[in-house]
């Protein structure tokens, strides 16, 4: 298993955790509404999107019976989306503003688009 793959799991895994912990929160009212868009891209983009990333990246390879070429960019990759939703999500929750919530918004959608051409190559080289 590539380092990416390890390291995407194990994200979506402590995402889910924390989300859970955020949703917790939030229905006994312990947190504001301002933290419901968290709590729902720490479940879809930290836990579903990191999830995806982890199995594809270590069963798309074996499936077309090809070589990751790109280990190193992956994990560029898993990092990226990981740096992006935590200010995604630091972001919403304490209200640091629209342009703040954006550029990590930006890196987010780097990192998603960035997955889509590693997958492409697999599937089409």
């Amino acid at each position: 298993m590539i380092p990416a793959s390890r390291l995407a799991l194990t994200a979506a895994l402590l995402w889910f955790l924390v989300a859970s912990l955020v949703g917790l929160l939030l229905g006994l009212g312990l947190l504001p509404y301002s933290w419901r868009p968290t709590h729902a891209h720490m479940q879809l983009l930290g836990f579903v999107s990191l999830m995806i990333y982890g199995v594809a990246y270590h069963a798309l390879p074996r499936f077309r019976g090809v070589v990751f070429r790109r280990p190193g960019l992956a994990l560029f990759q898993v990092l990226l989306a990981n740096l992006g939703l935590l200010g995604m999500a630091l972001a919403w929750g304490l209200g640091l503003g629209t342009q703040i919530w954006g550029l990590f918004a930006i890196l987010s959608l780097l990192a998603g688009s960035l997955f889509v051409l590693l997958m492409l190559e697999v599937l089409w080289r």
